[in-house]
């Protein structure tokens, strides 16, 4: 008899325990590159990325209403300074949008430490183009010390795939750069060939096995080698990652597009403007195939997932079916938190995951109880909470991504 289908979308909250960094440590990663190479003129200790948080900060600070005011993060950031660019005179290539639209000036810096510059388009594009490749390079540092320290972490992951593969044919959709799950499923399809390392789309179309994994936002195993191809900008998958990678977008040209903001020509997509992004191989092939292991599955597992991606959401828009597929949600949450039954009505994620997955919260229970305000019991019991709603069948893991790789039988028991 045939397996079930499993489809397992992993996000950043799911390599955090394994050393990874979170949403704002990423902003951290960016902010030091640019004190490096963007410090200001006037306030040599700050620098042009952190000027433009701070810009952001009080614009949101002005006109969002408190209850719904969030901190700006590293891709609220990097797609405004790529829409900013856009307003600047660029020759042949310059926006429609500058006539319409004026860039606020902002504060010259000094460029590599000695050269006082002022800012217009090219190095607006110039530092999110050293802001990409300085989160490839960092992803790749955390996934070598994660190697070495997280072992039996590491171990503990090992152990709940296998478990998860005994029931279920699995195929992963991951957001993340990290090589986490990849190492842990060795072998897996991702439409590389382990020969040429170049990337052939007819190996995830025309796979006759369902397994595999789809890097939709890049890996710390891509790179751009420039003399590989005719294209110098064609992806490969390195797999040694403590070899030397030339994946560097700040010595690429942008990624331009008419329909809107240019982004840097890189080995991952980040930020916002994904629309345009994901043009190239391997993503646009990655995508097209997410359709279908949505519509194939008979389980989805979202682990650390925060339901903030619209490309990825739209995807599940015909998930509710007939077929009445279970869905397990993996995520961390501290003591005195919410439950997602609980959320409060302005809850983003809450929202996204109505939105998303088409599931009443009110029918979010434990143990046939309504669930309380918040989860320390479900944290201290170890347990889900679930949908009641047999139609919608849902249920949420509040104690994090390790927990639950010791915890697989509970995990396993939702999914079926």
């Amino acid at each position: 008899m045939a397996k079930k289908r499993l489809l397992i979308v992993v996000g950043a909250g799911a390599s955090i325990e394994f050393g990874m960094p979170s949403v704002w440590d990423v902003g951290n990663i960016i902010n030091d590159e640019a004190q490096r190479r963007y410090p200001l003129v006037a306030r040599p200790r700050s620098n042009l990325y952190r000027h433009v948080v701070g810009l952001i900060r009080r614009h949101w600070k002005k006109h969002v209403p408190s209850h719904l005011r969030r901190d700006p993060h590293f891709e609220d950031v990097l797609y405004t300074v790529f829409a900013l660019a856009a307003a600047y005179p660029a020759g042949v290539y310059t926006s429609a949008l500058g006539g319409l639209i004026k860039a606020k000036k902002l504060p010259d810096f000094n460029f590599y430490g000695r050269q006082h510059k002022i800012v217009d388009q090219y190095y607006l594009h110039h530092l999110g183009s050293v802001a990409v490749d300085a989160l490839l390079s960092a992803f790749r540092e955390r996934c070598k010390t994660s190697e070495r320290d997280k072992v039996a972490e590491f171990a503990q992951l090992q152990l709940f795939l296998v478990a998860l593969r005994s029931e279920f044919d699995i195929a992963v959709v991951t957001l993340n750069y990290d090589n986490i799950i990849y190492r842990a499923l060795p072998g897996i399809e991702t439409g590389f060939d382990p020969a040429t390392t170049q990337f052939h789309e007819e190996r995830i179309f025309n796979r006759l096995d369902w397994s595999c994994m789809l890097h939709l936002h890049g890996s710390v195993h891509f790179d751009m080698p420039t003399s590989s191809t005719n294209d110098m900008h064609e992806i490969f998958w390195q797999p040694n990652i403590n070899a030397m990678f030339a994946q560097n977008a700040s010595g690429r040209s942008t990624h331009a597009n008419p329909e809107g903001a240019d982004f840097p020509t890189s080995a991952i997509v980040a930020g916002y403007g994904k629309t345009t992004q994901i043009l190239r191989r391997p993503f646009r092939t990655y995508y097209s195939e997410l359709d279908r292991l949505v519509s194939g599955c008979d389980a989805v597992l979202f682990a650390g997932y925060g339901f903030g991606d619209p490309h990825l959401n739209i995807a599940f828009e015909r998930f509710r079916d007939a077929r009445r597929r279970p869905i397990a949600i993996i995520n961390y949450a501290k003591k005195g938190s919410m439950t997602l039954g609980a959320a409060d009505v302005n809850d983003r994620v809450a929202t996204s995951v109505v939105h998303t997955l088409h599931t009443d919260l009110n029918s979010m229970r434990w143990l046939g109880n309504s669930v309380p305000s918040q989860i320390d019991d479900l944290l201290v019991a170890r347990e889900f909470e679930v949908s009641s709603d047999p139609g919608t069948p849902l249920s949420v893991w509040y104690n994090g991504m390790l927990e639950a790789c010791d915890n697989s039988d509970k995990v396993i028991s939702k999914l079926k």
